[in-house]
């Protein structure tokens, strides 16, 4: 079995996250927004020429600018202008998959293509069905996907189009309904750590913010939990990708970050960017759970929110 080289360390990536790609080249978490294989190093030259980057949210890193080696500068130069054409195809390939679902406005398709059971899956969440239809939420009844271990698999898939101000799409989640350990995934080439969701899409970003870790838990929250219209709920994908939604609310009066439990790290760094204008709500719970299994409402939420940290 091929052991990931220890010089990953060594450009600041976990080493056991990664694993064997192909013959120049390993796999593994992103440093800046995780993941388990979005980020690749190219390791078919000598170190410290090794370079890598992140599919999806385009974080570079550069072996000989982190170590103090003697290295040849002009191969250097000649691997960063290849990264560069790497990052120039990644990027085409998004604009033509973004093409791709913005033309034919494929969430539109796979909104009408929900059962009944489908929209009555979704009510039982906490999403109502004419939140449903605002939020152009939809199923797939096969979305193709590789599994942790590069194996190819078929499962059918809620969709959740992620979607910015004016409902401006950026990309698509899917919510698998087959695979247990990966509920969540978002579109091959379209990303999802650079994005945030937006519960409102048709409205701006109010001066008080809530940020929520997942799309589901930030509707739930926007439509059952908070105390007036006054608040904007927004989301992140995971817990080490709340840097947009952190930046696009950076200028605003009040922020509620909610973690899901066992977080502390990631929220740390949340509040930390603004100490005065950001609080963390903790639960004991997933917040959308809490709604729904142990009958958190508005008035208990509102409770929290005054004494969160």
């Amino acid at each position: 079995m091929n052991k990931p080289p220890i010089e990953l360390a060594q450009m600041g990536l976990d080493v056991n996250s990664f694993s064997y790609s192909d013959s120049k080249s390993w796999r593994g978490a992103c440093p800046s927004c995780g993941g388990h294989r979005r980020f690749v190093v190219f390791t078919n030259n000598t170190w410290p020429l090794w370079n890598g980057f992140c599919d999806v949210c385009g974080t570079t890193i550069k072996a000989w600018e982190k170590v103090k080696v003697q290295y040849d500068p002009h191969k250097a130069a000649a691997i960063q202008a290849e990264q560069e054409r790497d990052l120039l195809a990644s990027a085409e390939t998004r604009r033509a998959k973004l093409a791709e679902f913005t033309t034919h406005e494929l969430w539109t398709e796979l909104h009408e293509r929900m059962t009944q059971d489908h929209i009555n899956w979704w009510e039982d969440q906490g999403i109502p069905q004419s939140v449903q239809n605002e939020l152009r939420i939809g199923y797939t009844p096969e979305k193709a996907y590789y599994d942790k271990d590069k194996v190819l698999q078929r499962s059918p898939a809620y969709t959740i189009p992620w979607f910015g101000y004016n409902y401006k799409f950026n990309t698509m989640q899917y919510r698998l309904i087959n695979d247990s350990d990966r509920r969540y995934i978002f579109e091959n080439g379209l990303g999802g750590g650079q994005f945030y969701y937006m519960t409102e899409p048709a409205e701006t970003i109010k001066d008080k913010v809530i940020i929520c870790e997942g799309a589901k838990k930030a509707i739930v929250t926007k439509f059952w939990l908070v105390p007036d219209d006054s608040y904007t709920v927004i989301a992140a994908s995971s817990n080490n990708t709340f840097g947009a939604a952190l930046e696009a609310t950076k200028n605003c009066g009040l922020r509620y970050v909610i973690f899901d439990p066992g977080s502390s790290l990631w929220e740390k760094r949340a509040i930390d960017t603004n100490r005065k204008t950001t609080h963390a709500i903790r639960l004991p719970a997933k917040i959308d759970d809490m709604w729904r299994d142990y009958d958190l409402d508005r008035r208990q939420f509102t409770s929290i929110m005054t004494n969160a940290i």
